[in-house]
């Protein structure tokens, strides 16, 4: 999000999800500095917060996230936990091709995906991939493998945005191809990314929820030099094969 939100509401969700991403205690005028609010209107959101049990007051003048947070989130992690789930999958992508596993959330609010679990290879050789770090949707496997099956609507809004590669800085490609790649991917159902410009290759496979909502995606991650050593089509049949399972699992969990 590049600006706070105006309405009441969205601004309450949004105080929630930064009282959610930490720290464990804060002030009300860090809590106002980080969501960019003036203190008064912070004041009374985080009445609201406070009377719902989402937020409690700590030592002195600080608050906390509140215990009916932690009852919720937990609720929905004990239905499913993509995390957790996917662990499994990763490693054994990786004890059977050797190369880096990444599990990628998407974000809708942010619109990216962050890179939410990484089983590294045992190859001295390899491409950095750090927990927490965002993924450009419109650059490489793993973001496309989740803009690909985004609803149109959304989908539109990050091709209109979409700049330069965050890694690579090359140009965006021209709509045509990108949109030509997508509908390859739809097909398919994996996307694969090779550049020996940068010596980056990827394949990855989307995850979807119970009602075939976006999840994030599955992939793997490797030097553009060793990409070649790999059968290529095998290779993506796994990534797809355990993208599926895990959406398996989604589905169980919510049914």
């Amino acid at each position: 999000m590049t600006e706070p939100p105006r309405g009441a509401a969205e601004r309450v969700a949004y105080l929630i999800r930064l009282v959610a991403a930490g720290p464990h205690r804060f002030s009300l005028g860090e809590l106002a500095a980080r969501a960019e609010l003036p203190p008064s209107t912070v004041h009374r959101l985080l009445k609201v917060l406070l009377d719902c049990g989402f937020v409690e007051r700590g030592s002195g003048q600080s608050y906390r996230p509140g215990r009916e947070l932690y009852r919720t989130a937990s609720q929905l992690i004990a239905r499913f936990d993509l995390t957790r789930s996917a662990r499994p999958f990763l490693d054994m992508l990786v004890a059977e091709w050797q190369e880096t596993a990444v599990l990628c959330a998407y974000s809708p609010p942010g619109r990216c995906g962050i890179i939410a679990d990484v089983v590294s290879t045992p190859h001295l050789l390899r491409f950095a991939v750090e927990k927490g770090g965002e993924v450009a949707l419109p650059w490489g496997s793993l973001g496309r493998a989740i803009l690909a099956f985004l609803p149109t609507g959304e989908g539109e809004i990050l091709l209109r945005k979409a700049g330069d590669g965050p890694l690579t800085g090359r140009p965006r490609p021209t709509r045509a191809e990108l949109e030509a790649d997508l509908a390859r991917i739809r097909k398919e159902g994996t996307a694969r990314y090779f550049d020996p410009r940068h010596d980056i290759a990827g394949i990855a496979a989307p995850i979807f929820g119970a009602e075939k909502e976006m999840l994030g995606c599955i992939g793997v991650t490797m030097p553009s030099a060793r990409y070649r050593l790999h059968e290529e089509d095998d290779l993506a049949a796994a990534v797809r094969l355990a993208a599926s399972r895990i959406s398996e699992l989604a589905a169980i969990s919510y049914s």
